[in-house]
């Protein structure tokens, strides 16, 4: 039987790069069952798109990257370590894991970023370990350019038998505006291109789906990943697609980072979304089941205290901690009634007083400030929380002072 309690973060040093930063056992759910699952965070290089760009402003990945490239040798010594602890966990469980994620904090098809030897490896190491599921992570460029030219996804498809791929991608909106705020690496076409190749080859296709990133009100990030919801649903026209939806959370040289530091008065205020709010766009979709959850809060784990609700999107503590087992449940059993039993739990009144707070700039203005802000960092050698910091005028509401700022230059 699975159990919540035998969730385990091992951690390791950051700084090597033979070791991963982290192999994690936590719980899932798999054609109808609840089952383990190992999770390992590889020491990388880095995304390209970060290194090159400034990256995703909600994205956190460029704090644990290395400086250098991770040689071959070093990826394999990873994985040895990531082996030991996944046959270690299972000595441990009466129920085998039976998936296994492994994350490069980038473009998985990508060989500045992974090697074909190191891809190899893994698919190598999830095969022998029994794996029925390997989910590695990339984007919908990163799928169209390999379906043009290396086909690595498909020799990947055969490669691994009967041990399924699943494919992540970073989606987290389908709306033209909303990416653009994200600063996301590939268009909307290549993403819903990148889909259809995933199916076509005979992996599953999975997506991020972001819940208020930056710049984004409560209702305005609820309604985004709705609508994104629902488009990738009828994208798939019929086929299986799943998705995992994010809420955002505080992350170190992130756009959203510097936006918590405002006056709680400033429109641009940004806070975590409710944990109400996750539950509510559960309800919206009772037929999707197991292909729909939020992962963000599906686990526990040694950072969850009872302090760690204090800091966490909450009604109050308590009410937010019940609503956190509330979605425990569902991850793990993917049933309708625990979500409306939430509901009724959830204050009401923080959900309307959320939804009230507005933002006077449309979101084509938004996306033309971000895009000033991002050139500037970028040219100033900065992240973009850094650059913010060091030039805006803190007596200014966040909009006025970027005016001000970018009238100066």
């Amino acid at each position: 039987m699975v159990s919540t309690a035998a969730v385990q973060n091992i951690r390791f040093d950051n700084a090597d790069p033979n070791e991963p930063r982290s192999v994690n056992l936590y719980f899932d759910h798999y054609r109808g069952e609840p089952i383990y699952r190992a999770v390992a965070y590889l020491n990388n290089a880095g995304c390209e798109w970060s290194i090159k760009t400034g990256g995703c402003t909600m994205c956190g990945t460029k704090n644990s990257r290395l400086s250098r490239k991770i040689e071959d040798r070093e990826f394999f010594a990873q994985f040895a370590v990531i082996r030991k602890h996944v046959e270690k966990f299972n000595a441990a469980l009466d129920s085998p894991i039976k998936s296994l994620h492994v994350y490069n904090d980038g473009f998985f098809f990508n060989d500045n970023e992974i090697s074909p030897e190191a891809r190899e490896a893994i698919f190598a190491m999830a095969v022998e370990l029994g794996m029925q599921k390997l989910v590695v992570e990339t984007n919908g460029l990163d799928i169209v350019k390999d379906n043009k030219a290396t086909d690595y996804l498909g020799r990947a498809v055969k490669r691994l038998g009967d041990t399924e791929l699943e494919i992540t991608l970073g989606i987290e909106t389908t709306n033209p505006l909303v990416r653009s705020l994200y600063n996301k690496p590939d268009r909307v076409e290549d993403v819903r291109n990148s889909l259809d190749i995933i199916r076509d080859k005979g992996a599953i296709a999975k997506g991020y789906v972001l819940i208020k990133g930056p710049l984004l009100t409560e209702s305005e990030a609820y309604q985004d990943c709705i609508d994104t919801i629902r488009t990738l649903k009828e994208w798939s026209n019929g086929k299986r697609f799943r998705v995992e939806f994010q809420p955002v959370c505080h992350l170190p040289n992130t756009l959203h980072e510097y936006l918590m530091t405002l006056d709680k008065s400033d429109p641009y205020f940004w806070e975590p979304p409710l944990l109400s709010t996750l539950l509510r766009i559960l309800a919206n979709f009772p037929d999707m089941g197991e292909d729909l959850y939020t992962a963000l809060f599906a686990r526990i784990d040694a950072d969850s205290p009872w302090d760690f609700w204090v800091n966490r999107p909450h009604d109050d503590p308590e009410t937010t901690y019940s609503l956190y087992l509330k979605l425990v449940e569902h991850y793990l059993y993917r049933r309708h009634d625990s979500i409306t039993s939430a509901l009724q739990i959830a204050r009401e009144e923080l959900w309307k007083k959320r939804c009230e707070q507005r933002i006077e700039q449309s979101l084509e203005e938004r996306v033309q400030l971000v895009k000033k802000l991002l050139e500037l960092s970028l040219k100033n050698r900065m992240h973009l929380s850094d650059y913010l910091k060091a030039n805006l005028d803190r007596r200014l509401d966040f909009w006025s002072g970027c005016q001000k700022h970018l009238a100066s230059l």
